[in-house]
């Protein structure tokens, strides 16, 4: 078996500090020559470029070695809790699983994510919220290491991405217990006097609910949201008809605070784990995407 220098690896770790061959070196008080020798050592070893040189005053890693530099924090993060326990008794840290969730995405689907980690005491996790552009950049950049999503990822972005579709929810149309006409059983009819609220623009199956709800002569759109806690809240309050997802309403249909006037088996609501690579994810993310993928 081909044994890997941890030295090497150690100086290419430094290095990703610093963006600096001169720096690298001055920290380990070496030659930089040192330094670009040992690093192309790695390099060789491992069989890729870990570093683009195409501007000697500012090499930058490759996406190869961000996924090195992982492994190498890993590594050497490891060494540092073995000394601490070794001379101190101290117990090692958590584990981080860093999570970005796009706004207004469904608060169940994010517990039903990182319910298996609250069982898990040497785990932790943090989640970041924001509009899905910035958060794949985060993601390619290694600040996060999944991006849960009611969209696919852009195929096009130039880090390879993969979308984990982990779970399906079927689109319904709902409104509050309080709503006079919940007892009416032909929609037609109750959207000719109730307004209705749907999914917005970036609802990932926008032309089939549109082409679905053709079928309904002279309905009112009175708006079009992409945060389902919105929709949560107007199904609620609203007093009118909402369509959306069975998984951002559920609890309340059990409650008995809201009334499913109609499911929609044929348009549903696809949620996403969005990961850097499809064979080689975050290992703790890698068990949660196949936790999910196995109760749903």
């Amino acid at each position: 078996m081909q044994r890997l220098n941890h030295h090497h690896l150690y100086v290419f770790w430094i290095f990703a500090k610093t963006s600096s061959f001169t720096q690298t070196a001055e920290a380990l008080s070496i030659a930089q020559s040192a330094v670009t020798t040992q690093v192309r050592l790695l390099e060789e070893a491992l069989g890729i470029n870990l570093i683009n040189r195409a501007n000697p005053r500012r090499p930058q890693m490759t996406e190869e070695g961000r996924k090195v530099l992982e492994y190498a924090d890993s590594i050497f993060e490891s060494s540092r809790e073995l000394i601490n326990w070794a001379t101190k008794g101290s117990l090692p840290k958590k584990r981080l699983i860093r999570i970005g969730a796009i706004s207004g995405l469904s608060r169940n689907f994010q517990f039903e994510f990182i319910e298996p980690l609250l069982k898990e005491l040497d785990i932790k996790f943090e989640i970041t919220t924001g509009d899905q552009d910035n958060l794949i950049q985060m993601l390619s950049e290694h600040q996060l290491d999944v991006v849960l999503s009611s969209r696919n990822a852009d195929p096009d972005h130039k880090t390879q991405l993969h979308s984990h579709v982990i779970t399906k929810s079927p689109l319904l149309f709902v409104t509050s217990k309080k709503n006079s006409v919940r007892g009416k059983k032909d929609l037609n009819s109750i959207l000719k006097i109730q307004s209705l609220f749907i999914p917005g623009k970036h609802f990932e199956a926008k032309p089939e609910l549109d082409a679905y709800l053709e079928k309904f002569k002279g309905i009112k759109i009175a708006g079009e949201i992409d945060d389902v806690a919105l929709l949560r809240i107007l199904a609620l309050r609203s007093g009118q008809v909402v369509v959306m997802p069975e998984m951002g309403i559920r609890n309340d249909i059990e409650s008995g605070d809201v009334v499913v006037l109609l499911k929609m088996n044929s348009v549903e609501q696809r949620f996403y784990a969005i990961t850097r690579q499809k064979r080689d994810p975050h290992s703790d993310v890698g068990i949660l995407i196949a936790k999910m993928k196995n109760e749903t």
